[in-house]
Parts: structure tokens; C-alpha cells; sequence
């Protein structure tokens, strides 16, 4: 045997085998260990060697057999998004990934279990059937549970961890291997790497386009809802779209085909969808995407074998699908795609390399993000609590279906929205979405104009605000400019609510509620009551002891209006300040006090000036000008911003809700017009009431109220009208 120092490893063979023994080494240093200690005196020789049988057994294994035989359900939990499916059944554990979308009852069925025990479920519906029957060898990936005399469920996570680093210290040894050896032999290595395959690996690329992420992910999404209704047709349309967005990008998820003749089983493995169906059947390779489409009866048994050879299986059940009856009767000559090829060479090196990627994508797992957004998806029970409309948008406001007919919108699931939390102008993806009533909406075109502010918005950004939005009872006119600009797309169907439904649960619940507290509901009643009698009395008692106004100094009436003043005005700052940090109904309580006690300010401020007018001026207090003419100034700014705060607030409403727009003046100007003159008064109000609440009150009832208390005037007096 000749020497050979170099290690040259042509015809695709990856490994340093001995000379004398024929045993096989990854690296050569490890070679020259065992020849000097096992064929010492001899000289150092080297020939190319294929991967040894003992690594590619350890390379077949599942990903987590180097942990335990056991996989805890907590781990299930992690694989819940579309990438990354696993579902235990009965005691053992799945990646349903690749069975999916030939799921004869459509993928959102699997989607809605993932990452979950669906033994219940699947034995209530599939009574008697073997799942192993239509998943491939690789989908089993243990059994459930460990066995806790063995180790604690937090310990197989942490020999899960030490795994995963074990792996990524094995990758970059090969890698670094590869480079050395391309760098010496570049015409023996493989040009580019080995693309993933199937696009749900692809889409686990760490270093993945951002852009074709996206775009990627929202093609499959179209796919599983065209697949959900059995739009076989679409779902081809869809994938013709994504194979071309591939090769635009250069990328491909189909193992490439040797011109020689025949198709591989790696190349028939590709075509395993209801809308691309191939099947291998003794030595030949069939197309039956057609078959499928024209018998639906017999489409579960055909696409158990989708993209697999199904000779094994030949005549066990004759007449059925796969047999030499079935052939006779139901295979059509066109059908037919060729002969079944061998596999093309691959090195060795590159098989181990991505054999172990795979391991540690399984062993990973989807980033807490995707986990995060695919459980806020799943958890979408949303309670109404009678708060959101028993009827639909649509039919509560007819224009919206003009927008919206003819439309083609885009299908979003709820974990798509969950990642759309913004910032504006982020990465793509990342859009600040919405979800209104089942549809999707693009927050951006609407940043730097909503009357209620740019937080509001992005507080909700990737999230279901339906009933925030019914609960501030927002105009015709402002969804109609929300479908024109920001729709976007539409809820998948099966996730979409039913927010009729959803009211009369609430609404049951609610009864249920009410009945446990009768009694605090009819105190409270009393106690309302009691105050509103209370009221009257004094009302009725204080008109019958009325004096003519002009013999008054300062009349009960004027002390009365500075009461109810003095009321709104602390009432108003409170309830801003509460609606501030609550949410939902509590929110629109709040702001509802907030409207009432700002009218009540404007009606005792125009009813104040009426008895100002016919009441007696009390004289000026003694003391310094100079004090004197800073009150007598303090008192008409606050009669100003008394005066602009509930006008201010007033302007808001109006704009937004009543000034003519575009349906009535024709004029779609108008409708910026407005929304421009309903964000400005919004500015206004809150200016104001912050001038009002931060510098007004506390230099007014500090400075001038210390100043006369230090005088030994009495300043409550002017207020109550009690005393």
C-alpha cells in the first residue's frame, strides 16, 4: 500500500481509513495514533474509508436517544408551531411536521394539537386506527414520560442542554474539517451546502432572509387553509409560487435529480402532498395528484404511501390501493413517471453534518418568541363578557362589505400576528398588526394621526383588540377609513371567533354571577336611592328658605356652584388619571366620568356667571396690590381653562365622530380634515388639563390660600354651601 501523507480524500470519502486493520478515522491525527500503537514499526499509510457502520447507527437514532429513551411532556409543549409539530398519542410521541398537510382532515386539525397530549381526541375520532400506518419511520420520536426514579423532568432538560453543546462542538469540529479540505482539494468538494428538506426546515434557518421568511410563512399559511377546505388546486398554486420564490433566491427544499435516468426515493420523498402526490410501487414511480382529485373515497390510503415506496405493501388487501386490482382498474398509463433511480453519491462528511443539524434543530427547538406566539394563537378564548355587539360589523355597518367584496385578503393564523408587535419600520415581519373582528390590520398608516395617541395603538400591537375597539364605539365613518388603509388580510377560518357566541356564553356566565350577589346588588340600589332622596330634600329645603339674591353678599346658589365646580374639577383630573391605567370596560367607565364631570364644570361655569351677575360683590380683601392683582388674575385664567377644557374635549368628539366627511360632502379631504382637527383638540385638552392639574391648583390653593389663612381669613366659606 502506498504512503499517502496528504489524506486525500477523493471520490467523496470523508474518512481516514488504516491500511492494515481498515479502520475508519475522522481526523488524521487520530490515524497516526492508532498506527504508531497498533501496527508500531510499520510505516504510516492511509486509504479513503465511508462513514463506519457503528456511526451511521448513531446517526439514525433519535435526536433525543443520546438523553434517555423518554421524552417529557414539557418538551412536547416547546414543539407547538407549524416548523415544529410534535403531538403525543398514546403514550408515545410524534413530529407531525411532515404529516401535516396530507392529513386527511387538514393541518389546522394537527395545528390546534400541537404540542400536546391528543391521545383523547385522536381515540374519540380514529378508534382502532395505527397512526404508524401513515407517518414515516422518522416521525416517532419515544415514548412519553420518564421515568422519574430515574431522573427528575428538570434533569432531562439539563442532559438536553449539555447534549445540544456536545452538538454544536461535533458541527464545528466537521465544518472547520470540511473548510481544511476544500481549501486543499477544492475541485473533490461539493459546491455549495446541502439545502434542507422541506420548507419547514428551512424556515428553522437561523441565517435565514428575513424578507423570505416572511414571505415563505405566509404562503404556508395560504397552503394549510386551501388544504383545510380541500382546494387542492390552490394548495398547488401556492407551492408552484413558492418553488419559484426558492429559485429566485437560489435556494431549493428538492434534492436534486442525476440526469442518468430514474427518480430516487429521495426525489419521490418531495412529492408527499394531497396536491403533489407521488408514489414508488415495484421499481416504478407514479403520479397520482390526479387519482387524488377524482376519487376523494380513496384518498386516505393513497396518501399514507405519499412520496414513499409502497411495494411492501403490494396485494396485502386486494383490491385496494396498493394491488394488481387496483392497478388494472384504476392506474392510467400518463400516471406513470418512470423507473425508480438510485440515490446519487454523497459524501459522507455531509450526511454527518447534516444529520447532526437536524439533531440539534430537534434538540432547540422553536425560539421562545415562535413558542410565546403560537400559545397566545391557541389560547384565543377570548371573553366578551357582553361587552362586544351581538351582530357583525358588517351588518351594523353595510358599507364595509362594498370595501371588502372582491377583495382576495391574505390569511393570517393568530401566532402570525402575536410576532407583528412593531416598531414601525423594524424588521419585516414585525409590522405592527392588529386583529379587528377576524381580520388583520397594519397599525402603520394610522401612527402620528389616532386622536387617542401612538401608545394606545402599539399597547395592543399583535393582539386581538376587537373588544377594546366595540367598547369606545368607534364610528362608521372611522371603520371605513380603517378597511380602506390598514386591511391587511383575515383571521385563518379556523381561528376565527364567533363574537355572537362568545356574548351568549359570557352573557350565561354573567347570569350566574348576578345571582350570587342579589343581595350587593339591591344595597346598592338602596344606598343610590337613599342619596338621590337625600338630594331632593335639600334642594326642596333650600328653596324654601330663599332670600333675594341682591341682599346677599354671597349667595347659597353661588356656593353651590362652586361646590359642583370643585367636584368636577378633581373629579375630571381622577378619572383621567384612572382611565389611564385601566383597561376594557373599566377604561370606558372612567373616561365616561371624565365627559360627565367636564360638562358639569361647563354648565356650573355658565350658570356661576348668572348668579355672579345677580349676587352682591363682596369687597376686595386688604392687602398688598401686588397680591391682589396676582389673584384677580389666578381667578380669570382658571374661568379660561375651565372654559377650554370641556370645549377643547367637546371639538375632539365632534370631529371624530360628527363633522360632515367624505359621505356626506363627497370630498375625501374632508375626512383628513377632520381627523387632522380631532387630533389637535385632543392636543389641546391635553395641554390644558395638564397646565391646569401641574401649575394652576397647586400655585392657586398653595401660594393665595396660605397667603389668606396667614390673614386669618376664612377661605372654605366661599366654597361650601353649608356653612
Amino acid at each position: 500500500m502506498a504512503r499517502n501523507d496528504s489524506g486525500d480524500r477523493s471520490g467523496g470519502q470523508s474518512f481516514f481509513g488504516c491500511a492494515y486493520c481498515h479502520e475508519a478515522f475522522p481526523e488524521k491525527r487520530e490515524l497516526e495514533v492508532h498506527q504508531s500503537m497498533v501496527h508500531a514499526g510499520l510505516p504510516f499509510s492511509v486509504v479513503p474509508a465511508p462513514l463506519p457502520e457503528r456511526e451511521k447507527g448513531l446517526l439514525h437514532r433519535a435526536p433525543t436517544a443520546a438523553i434517555s429513551k423518554s421524552i417529557p411532556l414539557s418538551e412536547v409543549n416547546r414543539h407547538c408551531t407549524p416548523e415544529d409539530c410534535w403531538v403525543a398519542l398514546n403514550g408515545k410521541v410524534y413530529d407531525l411536521t411532515e404529516f401535516m398537510d396530507r392529513h386527511p382532515g387538514g393541518p389546522t386539525t394537527i395545528l390546534s394539537w400541537a404540542g400536546k397530549d391528543a391521545s383523547k381526541m385522536f381515540n374519540d375520532i380514529h378508534k382502532g386506527v395505527k397512526i404508524e400506518q401513515y407517518l414515516r419511520p422518522e416521525a416517532f420520536l419515544g415514548d412519553l414520560g420518564v421515568d422519574e426514579s430515574l431522573m427528575s423532568d428538570s434533569f432531562w432538560h439539563t442532559l438536553r442542554k449539555a447534549r445540544i453543546q456536545e452538538v454544536k462542538e461535533e458541527l464545528n469540529r466537521l465544518k472547520q474539517a470540511a473548510t481544511r479540505d476544500s481549501d486543499a482539494h477544492p475541485s473533490s468538494c461539493k459546491a455549495g451546502r446541502r439545502q434542507p428538506f422541506s420548507i419547514a426546515k428551512l424556515l428553522q434557518e437561523e441565517n435565514l432572509d428575513a424578507d423570505l421568511r416572511a414571505s415563505l410563512q405566509s404562503l404556508e399559511t395560504q397552503k394549510r387553509v386551501a388544504l383545510d377546505v380541500e382546494d387542492f388546486a390552490r394548495a398547488l398554486e401556492i407551492k408552484i409560487r413558492a418553488d419559484a420564490l426558492l429559485a429566485e433566491s437560489q435556494l431549493s427544499v428538492a434534492p436534486k435529480q442525476e440526469r442518468s435516468g430514474g427518480i430516487p426515493l429521495s426525489v419521490v420523498a418531495h412529492h408527499n402532498k394531497p396536491h403533489d402526490c407521488w408514489v414508488a410501487l415495484n421499481g416504478k414511480v407514479y403520479d397520482l395528484t390526479d387519482f387524488l382529485l377524482h376519487h376523494p373515497e380513496q384518498r386516505n390510503a393513497v396518501l399514507a404511501w405519499a412520496g414513499r415506496d409502497a411495494s411492501p405493501m403490494w396485494n396485502k388487501i386486494p383490491g385496494r390501493f396498493p394491488s394488481s386490482t387496483w392497478m388494472d382498474y384504476f392506474m392510467r398509463p400518463e400516471a406513470r413517471m418512470g423507473e425508480v433511480g438510485k440515490e446519487p453519491d454523497a459524501d459522507p462528511r455531509e450526511e454527518e453534518i447534516q444529520q447532526l443539524q437536524d439533531e440539534l434543530r430537534r434538540l432547540e427547538g422553536p425560539s421562545e418568541e415562535d413558542i410565546h406566539a403560537a400559545k397566545m394563537g391557541a389560547t384565543r378564548a377570548i371573553s366578551a363578557a357582553g361587552e362586544a355587539s351581538k351582530l357583525s360589523e358588517e351588518a351594523r355597518f353595510p358599507r364595509l362589505q362594498k370595501i371588502i367584496a372582491g377583495k382576495e385578503l391574505q390569511f393570517f393564523t393568530r401566532a402570525e400576528v402575536a410576532k407583528h408587535k412593531g416598531p414601525p419600520g423594524g424588521p419585516p415581519g414585525t409590522e405592527p398588526y392588529i386583529i379587528l373582528h377576524n381580520r388583520v390590520y397594519d397599525l402603520t398608516p394610522l401612527l402620528q394621526s389616532h386622536p387617542g395617541g401612538d401608545d394606545v395603538l402599539l399597547s395592543r400591537a399583535g393582539t386581538d383588540a376587537t373588544k377594546d375597539f366595540e367598547l369606545f364605539e368607534h364610528s362608521e365613518k372611522s371603520r371605513v377609513k380603517r378597511d380602506q388603509e390598514m386591511l391587511v388580510g383575515e383571521i385563518v377560518p379556523a381561528e376565527r371567533m364567533d363574537w355572537t357566541a362568545e356574548v351568549a356564553t359570557s352573557g350565561a356566565e354573567s347570569t350566574i354571577q348576578k345571582a350570587g350577589s342579589e343581595v350587593a346588588r339591591y344595597l346598592r340600589y338602596k344606598a343610590t336611592d337613599a342619596l338621590v332622596a337625600m338630594v331632593a330634600l335639600y334642594a326642596h329645603w333650600s328653596f324654601q328658605k330663599r332670600k333675594p339674591l341682591s341682599k346677599l353678599t354671597y349667595s347659597r346658589g353661588l356656593r353651590h356652584l362652586h361646590l359642583i365646580m370643585a367636584v368636577g374639577i378633581f373629579g375630571a383630573l381622577g378619572s383621567a388619571h384612572a382611565a389611564s391605567r385601566a383597561e376594557g370596560m373599566a377604561k370606558k367607565r372612567y373616561l365616561a366620568i371624565h365627559k360627565q364631570t367636564g360638562v358639569a364644570m361647563l354648565l356650573a361655569l355658565v350658570v356661576r356667571v348668572y348668579f355672579r351677575m345677580k349676587s352682591g360683590i363682596p369687597p376686595r380683601f386688604p392687602g398688598h396690590p401686588a397680591m391682589k392683582f396676582i389673584e384677580t388674575q389666578s381667578l380669570r385664567l382658571f374661568y379660561v381653562l375651565l372654559l377650554a377644557l370641556p370645549v377643547s374635549g367637546m371639538a375632539n368628539e365632534y370631529f371624530l365622530k360628527w363633522a360632515p366627511g367624505e359621505e356626506r360632502t363627497g370630498n375625501k379631504k374632508d375626512d383628513e380634515r377632520n381627523a387632522a382637527l380631532a387630533k389637535q383638540a385632543l392636543a389641546v385638552h391635553t395641554r390644558v388639563g395638564k397646565f391646569f392639574e401641574f401649575v394652576w391648583l397647586p400655585f392657586h390653593l398653595g401660594y393665595t390660600t396660605a397667603y389668606h389663612y396667614s390673614r386669618g381669613r376664612g377661605v372654605v366659606r366661599k366654597v361650601s354651601p353649608f356653612i
